[in-house]
């Protein structure tokens, strides 16, 4: 088995069980965000304590990538602070844009099954639409409660 068949079976589990799935009550924020292009969607939850993400979840449909896209981040985000998720944001898509690659990119841990995505234009908004949710739901405007849809 070759490590491109490891990241799909990767990815293929995060899609059929997703971490984090659901939706947090009260929410200190809520970013839901859709692809008009392929009919991706994602519900992001937070909550923080001071300035760690304490609790993270997530709801939506969507093609496997974005789905485990969206169950990758929020694994890896859970418990990081503000800072150390907008880094690992801004590396993952790095990865995805290829600017970065080999051991820079091993603080992305399970999220390094998508940087194959970058071979594939058309799934490159799949992958980041739930970090363009994380991006959003950190900003600095409290209690925050954001709809957008993607450009096309």
């Amino acid at each position: 088995m070759n490590l491109d068949d490891v990241y799909q079976d990767l990815i293929l589990d995060h899609y059929k069980s997703p971490r984090c799935k659901g939706v947090l009550l009260n929410p200190d924020r809520k970013v839901d965000l859709n692809n008009p292009l392929c009919g991706d969607q994602i519900s992001l939850t937070l909550k923080f304590s001071g300035d760690t993400i304490a609790e993270i979840a997530f709801d939506g449909h969507g093609c496997s990538i974005s789905q485990a896209a969206a169950s990758i981040m929020s694994e890896l985000l859970r418990g990081k602070s503000r800072e150390e998720a907008r880094r690992l944001s801004a590396l993952f898509r790095k990865m995805i844009k290829s600017e970065v690659d080999g051991d820079a990119l091993n603080d992305l841990g399970d999220a390094l099954a998508l940087e194959g995505v970058k071979r594939h234009s058309a799934r490159i908004k799949c992958a980041l639409l739930a970090w363009d949710c994380i991006d959003r739901g950190l900003s600095e405007t409290p209690h925050a409660s954001l709809r957008e849809e993607m450009p096309k």
